[in-house]
Formats: C-alpha cells, sequence, structure tokens
C-alpha cells in the first residue's frame, strides 16, 4: 500500500494545539443554535479549521475548544461545547466506523440496525431499533453521553426530538451531507473532538489525504499511457504532444430502482471517485445532486459505457439481465466489466462500503483504479468491489 508523506510538520504543529484539552466533566454538553451570518471568520481562534469539508470547524473560546456542525439545507450552526464521553449510541453504521478508526468501538454502548453493520467488534452491542422503532426504554436503560444522529433534508425526525426529550443529548453528525469523499473523511477529527483524540485524528487523516492524492496521481498517469497508447495504435505518432490530456474510461453507475435510474451529480462524492480514478460517469450533471432518468435513457448510455458500477446489491450478471434483458447487450455487461461495491456485506445486506468506507476513500479509489487501469496495481487486493 501507498505511504504517504505528509504528516511531519503539520502533524507536530496541530499536536502542539492539543496539548491543553481537558478531561473527562459530568455536566451535560451545552449546545444552541446560531445564524451561520454571526460569525466572523476573522474572529475565530481555530483548533482545527478543514481541508475539505464544509460541515464542521473547531475552534477555541474562552479557553475551551467548541465544536461548530453546520447544517448545509437549512444554514444552521450548532456550537457545543467540549465534553468527553465515555458511552454513546450510534444510529448510522457509518458513525461506528469513525469510532473503529479512532479506537472508541468500547465507547459504543448501542446501535441502530445491528444486522446491517459489518464491523464485528459491535456485534454483539444493544440493538435500539430504528428510527420511528427506536426502543425508548432500552435507550434510557443504556443511559448515554450522546447519541450521534444523521438528519435527511425533508423528511421526519421526531423520534430525534422524543429522544431530546427524554433528557438524553442528541448530537446531529452531518458528514453525509459533504460531497468530497475526503470531507467525508475528515470528520474523522470531529468526532475525535468528543474524546479529546484530536491529534491523532489529524495525523490519520493526512495519512488518508496524501494517499488519496498519490493514487490520484496515479490514475492520471495510467489514463495517460493508455490514451497515449490508444492513440498510437490509430496511427497518431505525435501523441507525446497532446499537452497531458486524455479521454476517461466512461463509466455507468447504478441500476433501476422502481423504473427510474438515479445517476448522482458531478459534485458527488461518487462522481468525484470515479473522476479522481480516470473515469467519468455517464449522464451525470452538474449542479444537482442526483438526476432521474428513464431505463430507455440509461440502456443508451450503457451503450456506451465502458465499465458498469454499482447495480443495486445484485450479486451476479444473470440478476442484471433479468432487470432488463437489453443489459445483456451492453458492452461492459458482454465484456465482463461489472462491478459492484458488495464485497464486504452482512447476510442481511449491510455494506461496508457505505459504513468503513466513509472513512477510508483512499481504499475507493484504489479499487476504482484497479478495475479501470488494472496493470496500474496488478497485484491489488479489492476491499470493497468484486467483478460480477
Amino acid at each position: 500500500m501507498l505511504r504517504g508523506s505528509l504528516i511531519g510538520a503539520c502533524v507536530l504543529l496541530f499536536t502542539l494545539a492539543f496539548q491543553s484539552c481537558p478531561g473527562y466533566r459530568n455536566n451535560k454538553f451545552r449546545k444552541h443554535l446560531i445564524e451561520e451570518q454571526s460569525i466572523q471568520d476573522e474572529d475565530m481562534d481555530y483548533v482545527y479549521k478543514p481541508l475539505y469539508a464544509n460541515n464542521f470547524f473547531i475552534v477555541r473560546e474562552n479557553g475551551k475548544k467548541v465544536l461548530y456542525l453546520k447544517d448545509p439545507v437549512s444554514r444552521k450552526e450548532t456550537r457545543i461545547e467540549q465534553e468527553k464521553v465515555r458511552r454513546v449510541v450510534c444510529l448510522s453504521s457509518t458513525h461506528v466506523a469513525y469510532l473503529d478508526a479512532l479506537d472508541e468501538t468500547r465507547s459504543i454502548v448501542g446501535v441502530s440496525g445491528s444486522r446491517y453493520i459489518c464491523n464485528k467488534n459491535i456485534r454483539d452491542v444493544v440493538d435500539v431499533g430504528y428510527e420511528s422503532g427506536i426502543d425508548y426504554e432500552t435507550l434510557l436503560q443504556l443511559a448515554p453521553d450522546v447519541v450521534f444522529a444523521y438528519a435527511v433534508p425533508g423528511e421526519s425526525n421526531d423520534y430525534l426530538d422524543r429522544i431530546r426529550q427524554l433528557g438524553i443529548t442528541v448530537v446531529e453528525i452531518p458528514e453525509h451531507m459533504e460531497n468530497h469523499p475526503l470531507g467525508k473523511a475528515e470528520f474523522l477529527v470531529a468526532f475525535a473532538w468528543f474524546f479529546d483524540k484530536e491529534a491523532r485524528a489529524i495525523e490519520q487523516f493526512y495519512w488518508i489525504y496524501q494517499t488519496y492524492e498519490e493514487y490520484k496521481t496515479m490514475a492520471r498517469q495510467a489514463a495517460l499511457l493508455q490514451f497515449r497508447r490508444n492513440m498510437l495504435a490509430s496511427g497518431i505518432k505525435n501523441a507525446e504532444s497532446l499537452n497531458g490530456s486524455f479521454e476517461p474510461v466512461k463509466v455507468l453507475i447504478n441500476a433501476p430502482f422502481k423504473d427510474i435510474w438515479y445517476v448522482p451529480g458531478t459534485d458527488s462524492h461518487q462522481s468525484i471517485l470515479v473522476e479522481d480514478a480516470g473515469g467519468i460517469l455517464l449522464g451525470s450533471q452538474p449542479g444537482v445532486k442526483t438526476t432521474p432518468m428513464s431505463t430507455e435513457q440509461a440502456y443508451l448510455y450503457a451503450l456506451q459505457a465502458d465499465y458498469w458500477i454499482h447495480p443495486n446489491q445484485l450479486a451476479d450478471l444473470r440478476s442484471l439481465a433479468d432487470l432488463d434483458p437489453r443489459f445483456a447487450e451492453a458492452p461492459a455487461f458482454r465484456n465482463g466489466k461489472v462491478w459492484n461495491n458488495n464485497l464486504r456485506s452482512t447476510p442481511e445486506g449491510g455494506s461496508d462500503y457505505f459504513e468503513s468506507g466513509a472513512v477510508s476513500p483512499h481504499l475507493i479509489l484504489a479499487d476504482l483504479i484497479a478495475i479501470f487501469y488494472p496493470e496500474s496495481l496488478p497485484n491489488h487486493k479489492f476491499t470493497y468491489y468484486r467483478k460480477l
């Protein structure tokens, strides 16, 4: 595996910034909503200002570390004063992955949907139920210091209000609202804030960031080499004078769901991962989260695609062809270039791609490069992807 070289001085500086971290406290979190416009950047004494994440930052106010979480939809910010925790409940499997990266799975006393969590360290942890089916009595008995939750824009979150009414602190973590895969990974620092482990998390993130960038460079070099080979094979002898231009591999993503095909926008983390791996998502549009399209339109893209990834949770090509016999005509289908991200899954269908993948975008990127340009990583061991 590639090793990041950018840690050194940056990590040392960040580590020194955290030497005055407070210890355990017994009082509750103090948090409130504030208007985003009321904070001026020049007034901030930043403890950590993210490189990629847009929805959190950490500052020092009156000698205390304060975490700010942003809701990019409502544009509200939640201010939380430092309180180190011992007992947490995670309502998202992604949150479990962040805590596992920090060696804090022992702090997890409850989860939501344990059957769908891949991490074996917490498979026996108490399952508190899911959204409107939350077991509030069990939640009270667990007595967590905090419940890590998530909010989906446009959907009811009444169950979170009810948990708060029980006197339990709920912190909605907006990592799923980040577009860039490194922005999602950077939320490791936000989670570390709850355990006084920011210095460690910053070092981990910088390693992830540097490794991601090294893989990204590798992908571009592989794409350039392949493009020049194609040009030479086509009789263009001055391929070396193309000024670094190359043609990315064409990638089809997803499969129809209730006769609708959803394609992530160009600013989505999936589109960014494919682009950084030397590809381009067919049908991806700028300025939108997803683009719904008909199966007929997607089929036209399928005829152009070099590769096909994420066809729902299908396990074999026969199942894909059963959705629509025309899919078998797609070049990626005929050439055996259909890949899914369900290599590591629970029997019930939980996917580690959406769990630990949030903390490990460099591993997802490596998988995609090994798919699109196998010669660049000939001995690659796949983490999340498998060929159908």
